[in-house]
């Protein structure tokens, strides 16, 4: 039996490898200008701010600050978007690689 804190942590893992396949520092430029960033791939159209004037930047940061190796503002702003009514399905990768899946594939063979 997996614990919620687990299940959690299992989430993230797979969010981060479908979404940028562990890459702290990937950015995905849209056709609008607009940037996905980090691990997470955080967009600029709502959540960071990037070199858009006047969109909103819900997270409070910039977009740059998702690229860092420490995770800090990255998982901090995450947590922010999944706090929101849409949660992980803001996520297209969550949604069609993650959601109801069996995750524990993620820790097959850990012993913990």
């Amino acid at each position: 039996m997996i614990s919620a804190l687990w299940g959690a942590l299992l989430i993230r893992v797979c969010l981060a490898y479908f979404a940028s396949g562990f890459n702290t520092a990937a950015v995905d430029h849209e056709a609008d200008g607009s940037t996905n960033n980090g691990i997470f791939q955080i967009s600029s159209r709502r959540w960071c701010r990037n070199l858009t004037p006047n969109a909103p930047n819900m997270c409070g940061m910039y977009c740059s600050d998702l690229l860092n190796p420490n995770l800090k503002d990255t998982v901090i702003c995450a947590m922010k978007i999944t706090q929101e009514p849409q949660g992980l399905g803001y996520w297209e990768a969550w949604r069609h690689h993650c959601q109801g899946k069996d995750l524990t594939d993620w820790v097959d063979g850990c012993d913990f």
